[in-house]
């Protein structure tokens, strides 16, 4: 049994390539898109892409809210330009960090941009931000300003680096070029780096790519899953996963294109070859064995034509690697067992994991296969 199993409709966002350029995942706010345009408007003119090594684009603004004024991005001087609303949440909770790395950095010039406000026009948005900005005093420690009109920052910053949620912050380097991209609240490391001259902009950059690369995969996974389960044809799913692990080989995606390949992917010949792969690769992990042995057993995962060699090794390389005192691996062992024939011993088995697991949602789905293997052997 996996103690948490994730559904076909989250996989993606469970596993696909979080790659955080500091180390640290830390949430964000997505912007909301703006009102579509009218059919009858001209398209917009192709936004340049903005990536790390590039020139920074110029510091624009509608309204000077806050902080000594500054003319634009000073070559010499270190800059960090984050974007925020008054509406975001993430936004506000960083804000007394983002205070405290000005106030360590004096020499760096922090500007926040608020790019993303809501409301019926400029002047009550514009309201919104002054009020909201002195309401916060000492807690937003640095400068601010209101640039509502998106051809100002939103377009040549954010949208041209891709970003789409907020905060988001941008490290400008003494060469006035894009040092790093990412939440503020990662920011301490690489800003540390770029004040002392040693960041690797390089390695950043060669990050930065990898991970748009990660997301344009996961966007084709995402869809081709979505696709697959109206139509019940899995061919473009695996194909788009195949592609995801080939750019970045996660092994949750591994076992998790394993389980659709064995079930309503219909391809058992590929998905034993793989399941074979993560065995040899995987089988003194005890957790992923578990894992694959209960892919091929899960009475609800769709395996019609169950590999029970295969998970059977997996089973009791699971339970051996955990010392034979996880009732979850038990009970997956017990599962297999049964599906082999031997009624008696699974029955004993899933005695134990039951012994072993607290109560709870887990041990009463334990204690219902028990009752089933029971009546299993009464019928023999």
């Amino acid at each position: 049994m996996l103690s948490l199993t994730l559904s076909l409709t989250t996989l993606v966002a469970a596993t696909l390539l979080a790659l955080p350029q500091d180390g640290a995942t830390v949430p964000a706010t997505p912007i909301r898109p703006a009102a579509a345009a009218p059919a009858q408007a001209a398209p917009a003119a192709p936004i340049a892409k903005l990536s790390i090594g590039d020139p920074a684009p110029k510091l624009q603004f509608d309204e000077w809210i806050k902080g000594d004024k500054v003319d634009g991005i000073e070559k010499g001087k270190v800059h960090v330009i984050e974007f925020w609303a008054t509406w975001c949440g993430p936004c506000i909770a960083v804000m007394p960090h983002l205070s405290e790395l000005q106030k360590k950095h004096p020499e760096v010039i922090v500007v926040s941009v608020a790019a993303s406000e809501r409301g019926p026009d400029e002047a009550s948005k514009i309201a919104k931000v002054k009020s909201f900005v002195e309401g916060k005093g000492d807690t937003m420690g640095y400068r601010v300003v209101y640039a509502g009109d998106r051809e100002k920052m939103s377009k040549p910053w954010m949208q041209a680096a891709g970003q789409n949620g907020i905060p988001c912050s941008f490290i400008v380097d003494k060469d006035s070029k894009i040092a790093w991209i990412g939440h503020p609240g990662s920011m301490d490391k690489p800003l540390e780096g770029v004040i002392a001259g040693t960041w690797d902009a390089a390695a950043a950059k060669k990050q930065q790519e990898t991970e748009r690369a990660a997301m344009e995969v996961q966007r084709g996974v995402a869809m081709a899953l979505r696709e697959a389960r109206q139509s019940g044809d899995y061919t473009k799913a695996i194909e788009a996963m195949q592609k995801a692990i080939a750019i970045a080989p996660a092994d949750s995606l591994k076992m998790q294109l394993f389980g659709i390949l064995a079930g309503p992917g219909k391809q058992s010949a590929d998905a034993w070859k793989l399941g074979e792969e993560i065995y040899a690769a995987k089988k003194d992990d005890a957790a992923s064995m578990n894992a694959l042995a209960w892919t091929i057993v899960d009475p609800e995962g769709g395996v019609t034509e169950p590999n029970l060699d295969l998970a059977m090794r997996a089973a009791e390389a699971a339970v051996k690697g955990s010392k034979n005192e996880d009732g979850s691996m038990l009970d997956t062992l017990a599962r297999v067992v049964f599906l082999k024939g031997d009624v008696d011993r699974a029955i004993a088995i899933q005695k134990d994991a039951i012994s072993k697991s607290p109560e709870g949602r887990m041990r009463e789905g334990m204690e219902k296969a028990l009752a089933e293997y029971e009546a299993a052997r009464k019928k023999a």
